[in-house]
């Protein structure tokens, strides 16, 4: 039996920023051009070409839901928008602290 759980796992926050879709309400936004209103199911921005290799949730979702993405979309990987958040500011704390 399979379930998802969530792992704590070092990557790279620059390939996040450049590769991610963030899932909103009633759209999603493309993480590097900030472009509104892309389809959830699209695995290419529209506005920069990119292609998403990550996901992550404005809201909290429920399991069910994420596990019936990660069958539509195998290829995504699932982030915590909020972990991911905190990383940018604490690494933008950190540039403007260090100049």
């Amino acid at each position: 039996m399979t379930g998802l759980i969530r792992v704590w796992k070092e990557l790279d926050l620059q390939d996040i920023e450049k590769n991610l879709i963030v899932v909103g309400e009633l759209s999603s936004e493309c993480f590097a051009c900030h472009k509104i209103g892309i389809d959830l199911h699209s695995i290419q921005c529209p506005g920069c070409g990119i292609y998403f290799k990550y996901v992550g949730f404005r809201r909290r979702v429920q399991a069910g839901y994420l596990k019936k993405l990660k069958d539509q979309h195998p290829q995504l990987l699932f982030i915590d928008f909020e972990d991911f958040k905190k990383s940018l500011g604490k690494r933008d704390a950190r540039k403007l602290l260090d100049i």
